[in-house]
């Protein structure tokens, strides 16, 4: 009989919107204005109550349309902002495998359906940001192939495309920010540090519900074995408010580069994935629930990395 035997391996990463008038011609005729002051008996005539409630009808109107089409907005300018903020962090040591995952989200937002906007400048405005997507996306693919084929020179030059396709995203994104009178940055706030002994002490301590999550994939599975890369986002309280598996990204998780932090402890060995959805699942939802210390910094979140490695220890009898 197999026991089952868990691994956990921590590793700590941090990522952590006129033209001046021109001079009027000297034979320019000038209209003739007529000044007079009013009789007190004299009143300009009153608009139609009907017209005047239907203009004010109007106006709300459009400032509540607008309302919508920032909010329908908003989810895809922090996309951008992350993106931006992301890459900007990378350089020509960052691993291609990383920026490949990058290049993979990126596309996956390009394919996704353009935000409707009534306002024809945000309706603009949201098929740019589409766009930022695809062209940032095809020059983070080159900076990698460079990297790969370990082209200094070539990848001096992708990597100086790229800045000048984040120079672009930017601009977009100030547009609608100022469009919408908003802070795109705001979500993101800062990046805060987690020493990775805390997140070990926090995840040991929660290490039984975590084995009880692999142990019925066993009962399923008696060979299953494999690395989940946890990613957790931490906010000032120490909440979790996202956890993912890194390896396979939702839609709208966290950009990230997975790079580990001074102190961490890389895996012993290079662990293929594992492959229960079930698992990861569960593993997922216990990380959802952990708590860590109040973050030193009120004003940031943190980014980790924590990889956990479940396996079948075949040497172990029954009674060990």
């Amino acid at each position: 009989m197999r026991s089952a035997l868990l691994v956990l391996v921590g590793a700590h990463v941090l990522l952590g919107c006129g033209a001046a008038p021109g001079t009027e011609p000297a034979h320019a005729a000038r209209p003739t204005t007529e000044i007079r002051s009013a009789a007190p008996h004299e009143r300009r005539p009153a608009r139609p109550a009907g017209e005047e409630r239907a203009a004010t009808g109007s106006a709300a109107a459009a400032l509540r349309s607008t309302d919508a089409d920032c909010a329908a907005l908003a989810p895809e300018v922090q996309k951008a902002s992350r993106m931006i903020e992301v890459l900007r962090e990378s350089d020509l040591s960052t691993p291609p495998d990383a920026l490949r995952r990058i290049a993979d989200r990126l596309d996956l937002w390009a394919r996704a359906t353009a935000v409707r906007a009534s306002d024809p400048e945000l309706a603009e405005r949201a098929r740019d940001l589409r766009e930022s997507f695809a062209r940032t996306g095809a020059a983070v693919r080159e900076l990698r192939a460079t990297l790969e084929a370990r082209d200094i020179k070539k990848a001096s030059l992708g990597r100086a495309r790229l800045e000048r396709e984040l120079d672009r995203d930017a601009k977009v994104v100030r547009s609608v920010a100022g469009r919408c009178k908003s802070d795109p940055y705001e979500p993101i706030q800062g990046k805060a540090h987690i020493p990775p002994h805390v997140v070990r002490r926090v995840v040991h301590e929660n290490f039984a519900p975590m084995r009880a999550c692999y142990e019925k994939g066993l009962r399923r599975d008696p060979r299953l074995e494999g690395r989940i890369p946890v990613h957790l986002v931490v906010d000032r309280d120490g909440r979790v408010t996202y956890a993912g598996d890194a390896d396979r990204p939702a839609a709208d998780a966290p950009l990230l580069i997975a790079l580990p932090s001074p102190g961490a402890t890389p895996p012993s060995s290079p662990a293929p994935p594992l492959r229960d959805e079930g698992v990861v699942d569960c593993v997922l939802g216990v990380f959802r629930g952990l708590r860590f210390p109040a973050l030193a910094d009120r004003k940031s979140v943190a980014t980790v990395v924590y990889p956990i490695v479940f396996g079948v220890d075949h040497n172990r009898s029954p009674a060990q």
